[in-house]
Parts: structure tokens; sequence; C-alpha cells
């Protein structure tokens, strides 16, 4: 953990690399999303195995296939949308001593 300073230096260079250098923060905030195509492939492949695991793997491929799905299922709504976060904050105030 850092100490408030140490945060509001590191905070100052953050912001001093991202308006120097805007290739590298696009890359860097690409990093961070989610990855939406990985997601939905990951959700159909798991969809399109759910009636395999019926089919050859009796009362225990049934439950495998019920929760395939519902992950597939828990992949497609993370895919939907929600904020983008990244591992840095732009918008907060780096703290200072007297805050």
């Amino acid at each position: 953990m850092l100490e408030p300073n140490e945060k509001a230096v590191f905070d100052g260079m953050v912001t001093q690399l991202r308006t120097d250098d805007p290739r590298f923060s696009q890359r860097v905030d690409r990093m961070c999303r989610p990855k939406r195509r990985l997601y939905m492939a990951m959700a159909i492949l798991l969809w399109m195995m759910a009636p395999l695991c019926i089919a050859f793997g009796g009362w225990t491929g049934v439950i495998m296939a019920v929760v395939g799905s519902l992950y597939g299922a828990h992949l497609m709504n993370k895919r939907g949308g929600g904020t983008l976060q990244t591992l840095w904050s732009s918008t907060r105030r780096p703290r200072t001593s007297s805050s």
C-alpha cells in the first residue's frame, strides 16, 4: 500500500504519461476492458457443449450442461455492457496532506 504522498506522486506521473503519450494510454485502457469477443465465443462454446454433455454424460452430464449454460448466460450478460473501469481513475483527485 502506498502512502498518500507516494500515491499523489504516482497519480501525477500517470496523468503526465497519459497526456504525453495518448497511444500508450489507449493500449493500457484496452487491456483493462472486458474481452467481449472472447466472452461471446466462450458462451457459444459452452452452449454447444451442453447437448454433448447431456448425450454422453448421463445425469452428471445434465448437471454439467446446466452449469455450463448458466455460465454462458453469465458471460453474455457480462459482455452486454456496464461501465468500463481502468486500473486507476483519471478523474480522482490525488490526496494531499491537508485532505
